[in-house]
């Protein structure tokens, strides 16, 4: 059987790991809940297009007359207008960092 590992850190008590629990081994999450890189831009695009709706329906029901205050329906389409440019900022970041990765030489 291969030696275990030493691990030690400063003012820490020496842990031993056998190389056999290195491969069993399950990351922990410490108690917090995780969510997948996909999971976390369909919730983004879906709370963008919430807002759209949202300030869409503003403006219907200022145009109705069902608002006298123009200033709720104004804040409504900067709201998604600013959701919007935030969610254009970060694909075109990602766009750019896959066309990077694209042109890395393995």
């Amino acid at each position: 059987m291969p030696d275990p590992i030493r691990v030690q850190g400063v003012g820490m008590q020496p842990v031993e790991v056998h190389p056999r629990e290195l491969r069993t081994a399950q990351p922990r999450t410490l108690g917090i809940e995780t969510k997948s890189f996909k999971e976390v831009l369909t919730e983004a695009v879906t709370e963008v297009q919430h807002l759209q709706n949202e300030a869409d329906a503003t403006v219907k029901q200022l145009v109705a007359g069902e608002i006298k205050d123009i200033t709720e329906a104004m804040v409504a389409v900067e709201k998604a207008d600013v959701a919007f440019q935030t969610m254009m900022a970060v694909r075109n970041k990602m766009v750019a960092a896959y066309e990077e990765i694209m042109r890395m030489q393995v």
